[in-house]
């Protein structure tokens, strides 16, 4: 196999020059942040939605006294419709 062309290879791999840019002034320098609305809105959202309880114990204690007292039915069909909602 014959290789031509080699010192074109090589010239891809040459050091460049480094060209000095523009000059960046100072008030250039800053970075600035911008929060949109939406994501302002957002974060209340979630606040409230870390701060409220993620057991309702309410609902939590009425059906273990329903339990407890033999009184806690729940019909194969309520079931079975729960069971097909998340298919």
């Amino acid at each position: 196999m014959k290789i031509s062309n080699i010192s074109q290879v090589y010239k891809a791999y040459e050091a460049k020059p480094i060209v000095p840019g523009k000059k960046i002034s100072d008030s250039q320098k800053k970075d600035k942040l911008n929060v949109s609305e939406q994501a302002k809105e957002f974060q209340v959202a979630l606040k409230a939605a870390m701060s409220s309880p993620s057991v309702r114990e309410d609902k939590v204690n009425d059906i273990k006294n329903k339990i407890s007292s033999n009184s806690y039915n729940v019909s194969a069909e309520d079931i079975a419709d729960k069971i097909i909602s998340y298919i």
